[in-house]
């Protein structure tokens, strides 16, 4: 098999994988709602086990760094998937406080366990030149299984919200199965992710910028099936907000391929950041038309930011640190999964507007950041520009 036959044949095998997964990926969107609403555990109880479930994340996140390095891309996806079905069994079937607990912690110490892994895949397989558009095409991936999985919420809501948990088990099963036979059985070439290598200082900064952009996402899952509650609106229309958004993604990414090669990293995020700060001002009336117009907005802004967030870290990892350099910037996700509940819910003990005003004024704040750094790194000539852009 040629390289690029082989480049082509995982890269699919790993869209195809994330997107069985993602069709059913709705459940953290609803452990709020299964504790509060199921189980009458106060907002603020919620948002303490929602942290804690943060928390879990993060040794989840190199746990799947280690497993990646020792066991291989293939093994670590597997495992993950399968921790996560067993976890989200556990949330629909548990039939107290104590044990959708447990259900919920378990959930978090699986939960990041693939994504080291599906990232250095991309990392150490795909070309530089192609990795921004690689990421861009699995992000553009996810947002279609994304409908799928808003349109399953819209059906399933009515059966409960253990009936989502389900389905989310049975299609993280389902992903195992395809990793298991699709994805090639590769070890990294190094016996232990080589972390002192891959905390350089520039990846440190990013990812603390990366930190603050992953706080705006956790809080738009763990928050948006509350706040629509409390604007008076069912679970359903949760569910079609979240398929208009991945629909928007969709849609979003033709503008993001055109782009991408003429335009800097740091203006892709200066873009999807004026974006989402759009939407999420529109969501702050609790309207439903502007709920609507929002989750497009929102949707559209994750075509912008969530690859080209990805894709500049890539570009930071040495040859044999793509685990280690993707595991230390992913840890972004769980440091934001911590702080993203407590935040979240004292907001929204606000009101809902409060909560959506606030993270739109951080999301212009990021875009005035990377619009700064944009213009102190400009280069002088066109040629100059494309060697530095991997900078941003």
């Amino acid at each position: 098999m040629s390289l690029s036959n082989e480049v082509t044949s995982v890269t699919r095998a790993v869209v195809l994988v994330r997107v069985v997964n993602r069709a059913g990926g709705f459940g953290m969107s609803f452990l709020g709602l299964r504790m509060a609403r199921d189980l009458g555990m106060s907002l603020t109880s919620v948002g303490l086990v929602l942290a804690l479930f943060g928390l879990c994340t993060m040794p989840s996140r190199i746990l799947g760094g280690v497993l990646t390095t020792r066991l291989g891309a293939r093994s670590t996806i597997v495992v993950g998937l399968m921790g996560c079905a067993a976890a989200q069994l556990i949330i629909a079937f548990g039939s107290n406080i104590p044990a959708v607990i447990a259900g919920v912690l378990t959930l978090g110490l699986a939960y990041e366990i693939i994504e080291p892994a599906t990232q250095a895949l991309v990392v150490e397989i795909v070309p530089g030149a192609k990795q921004a558009s690689t990421f861009a095409l699995l992000w553009s991936s996810i947002a279609v299984a994304g409908v799928v999985s808003g349109v399953l919420v819209a059906l399933l809501a009515p059966w409960g919200v253990s009936a989502l948990f389900v389905a989310d088990a049975l299609s993280s099963l389902l992903a195992a199965a395809v990793a298991a036979r699709l994805l090639p059985s590769t070890t990294s070439a190094v016996a232990s992710p080589p972390w002192r290598s891959a905390l350089t200082r520039r990846l440190i900064v990013w990812t603390g910028i990366g930190t603050l952009y992953a706080v705006l996402v956790m809080l738009i899952v763990f928050m948006l099936p509350l706040a629509v509650e409390v604007a008076g609106w069912s679970p359903v229309v949760t569910g079609w907000l979240l398929a208009v958004a991945a629909a928007a993604a969709i849609g979003a990414q033709r503008l993001v391929a055109r782009w991408e090669e003429r335009l800097r990293p740091a203006t892709m995020l200066v873009i999807g950041h004026v974006v989402l700060a759009a939407g999420l001002a529109l969501w702050a009336t609790g309207e439903l038309g502007f709920l609507v117009l929002g989750a497009v907005l929102e949707g559209a802004s994750g075509a912008f930011c969530l690859g080209t967030y990805q894709a500049v870290a890539g570009r930071k990892a040495q040859p044999g640190l793509a685990a280690a350099v993707m595991t230390v910037f992913g840890l972004s996700w769980g440091v934001a999964a911590v702080i993203a509940p407590a935040v979240g819910t004292a907001l929204l003990a606000l009101g809902s507007g409060i909560l959506w005003l606030s993270c739109a004024a951080t999301s212009l704040a990021l875009a005035a950041l990377h619009a700064s750094a944009g213009v102190q790194r400009r280069p002088s000539g066109a040629q100059s520009a494309g060697r530095r852009s991997s900078d941003r």
